[in-house]
């Protein structure tokens, strides 16, 4: 079975468009891009066309924003602190994102702007206050691309994880940490892996897991080697990248597709069902307003 992300996301625009309509007039969405990184490029001009197929317009902020005073009298950093200071205040922005990877000199003060962002406009919760309150049960809130794979799960009845075996391979805070809070959350038995472990060593819990979930970035890391062979596993690809040109995950999908129960496609998998529950949690943070007004910062 291929679980297909592409048409859910389309079918999801349809109720996105219906809950934009209950925005003020002038909202939007802010992305701040800077640098010249080529997918990350691709994954914004998606955001933004998706965007506006809702009705959420999106604007995007470059570091050509900023004008020539201001980038004399003040640091690239702390011009990008000012920005997201002044979008948080802006009541017609709803939601900010800051574009992954930073470039060099933006990297070491990351987790920094990413924690700058207002609660109420993490719509990718990677300012770590929404997981937190989600994980103690004060809000229900999983950043994007982790509820991709819940909300793809969810589609084909393959959401039930008590007692289920997950390996997940990746401990992102972006998709590896969260993700692996969601499965528990429900009940799953969980591992989990990141580069310390050897191929030996992942192996022998993938082969015994239920579900295989990968979100490392490395191509083709989980082949007919990691799997059991009897069509039983369900294997979720959260990776992208790219070999002699052509778009491909962290799965050899044409080496497994055969010997597991259900698998997601790259392209077509994850990834725009990604930018659906990214516009998607706009309204959930809608919901929580009066609760996180309280962490701004």
């Amino acid at each position: 079975m291929i679980l297909r992300g592409k048409e859910l996301s389309v079918k999801m625009q349809e109720n996105l468009k219906l809950k934009a309509k209950t925005l003020s007039d002038n909202s939007y969405m802010a992305i701040l891009f800077f640098g010249n990184d080529f997918s990350s490029g691709t994954y914004v001009r998606h955001k933004q066309k998706y965007g506006e197929s809702i009705g959420v317009p999106v604007k995007i902020f470059t570091e050509e924003g900023f004008s020539p005073l201001v980038q004399e009298k003040e640091s690239f950093a702390n011009r990008v602190f000012n920005l997201i200071h002044q979008l948080n205040h802006d009541s017609f922005c709803i939601g900010i994102i800051i574009q992954l990877p930073l470039p060099e000199e933006l990297k070491g003060h990351q987790n920094e702007l990413l924690s700058t962002i207002s609660p109420e406009k993490d719509i990718d919760g990677l300012g770590g206050v929404n997981t937190g309150l989600s994980s103690t049960g004060l809000i229900d809130f999983i950043p994007a691309t982790p509820k991709a794979v819940i909300t793809l799960l969810e589609e084909y009845k393959l959401d039930n994880l008590k007692g289920k075996k997950v390996a997940i391979i990746g401990q992102s805070n972006i998709v590896g940490k969260p993700l692996i809070m969601e499965c528990i959350k429900r009940g799953a038995i969980v591992s989990s892996f990141n580069i310390d472990y050897t191929p030996e060593e992942i192996k022998q819990f993938t082969q015994k897991s239920d579900y295989i979930i990968a979100c490392t970035g490395q191509v083709h890391l989980v082949d007919d080697s990691r799997i059991r062979h009897d069509q039983s596993q369900i294997i979720i690809d959260v990776g992208y990248g790219h070999i002699d040109g052509k778009p491909v995950g962290d799965v050899n999908i044409e080496s497994i597709a055969d010997k597991v129960f259900a698998y997601t496609p790259v392209p077509g998998g994850i990834g725009p069902l990604t930018v659906a529950c990214l516009f998607d949690n706009i309204f959930t943070l809608q919901g929580y307003k009066k609760i996180l007004e309280k962490y701004r910062g």
